[in-house]
């Protein structure tokens, strides 16, 4: 779809969209539209699922929704999990799976373990065989659709937020949820592994708008910084760009392995 915006009659501009979605629009009606990237991971496929936007405009909602558990209500995290467990209890009785989950946020550019809240500057180093990965992070193996609620359940309780003009409980750092999945073929010894990231990003500020001041202030600077480059990275890939700007922050860089490539992106 298309949407005009205009200022004035001399200001207009056009944007452009895949979907377009009003306010009627169910949670489940939104989670269809991005499956795609659940079926994906199945096949060795990395993927990532994240909401953008301006604070307060709504993105923890799609992504958590009012509860993790409510089946009418909750957000496309929950659903995708849902989804990777009916995929799994579908496949081959021959195949066998380790489902292992972690939970970290980037605050103002420091990693932090939410299911370890004591790692608060985590560091990320490179593996020639998984990419871009945080050192020591906690990782939890799960065996069933409520283990993995649990784990972000516990996670959640340790995000950074923070009250604005703009929003009573605002996101004040970029949360990312990996679930990594193992897959190994009894017969032949075949083994796949993807993970699939569901990320949670603060929003953009307009500080005039927020009346951050100190430490808000230091964190929104941080926050419009990190999503500018994701911005960049996005950009160069549609563009078919020499160079992808991942390194420019923390969010992009462990993104890095989900986003270009072969990978899927909703």
């Amino acid at each position: 779809g298309v949407v005009d915006v205009s200022i004035d009659t001399f200001d207009k501009k056009q944007f452009s969209f895949d979907k377009i979605f009003g306010p009627s629009t169910t949670q489940q009606a939104v989670f269809e539209e991005v499956e795609s990237v659940v079926d994906a991971v199945m096949s060795g496929i990395n993927g990532t699922i994240l909401t953008y936007g301006q604070t307060s405009a709504g993105k923890s909602f799609t992504m958590e929704g009012p509860s993790l558990f409510d089946e009418s209500s909750q957000g496309v995290i929950s659903r995708s999990i849902s989804k990777l467990f009916t995929l799994i209890g579908q496949a081959n009785e021959n195949t066998d799976f380790q489902i292992i989950a972690s939970y970290i946020e980037v605050y103002c550019e420091r990693l932090r373990d939410l299911l370890n809240p004591q790692l608060d500057n985590m560091k990320i180093r490179e593996s020639k065989t998984d990419g871009f990965v945080v050192q020591d992070i906690t990782e939890a193996i799960c065996n069933d659709r409520e283990g993995v609620l649990r784990v972000i359940e516990l996670g959640k309780a340790n995000r950074a937020s923070a009250p604005t003009l703009m929003n009573a409980e605002s996101s004040r750092s970029h949360s990312i949820f990996s679930i990594s999945v193992h897959q190994k073929d009894r017969n032949t010894g075949r083994l796949r592994k993807a993970r699939l990231f569901l990320v949670d990003l603060a929003g953009s500020e307009k500080v005039s708008k927020t009346g951050a001041t100190g430490t808000r202030l230091e964190e929104a600077k941080n926050i419009n910084s990190s999503l500018t480059t994701l911005g960049m990275v996005i950009n160069g890939l549609c563009d078919g760009s020499s160079h992808i700007p991942y390194r420019d922050s923390k969010l992009t860089r462990l993104l890095m392995d989900a986003l270009g490539g072969n990978s899927r992106t909703a």
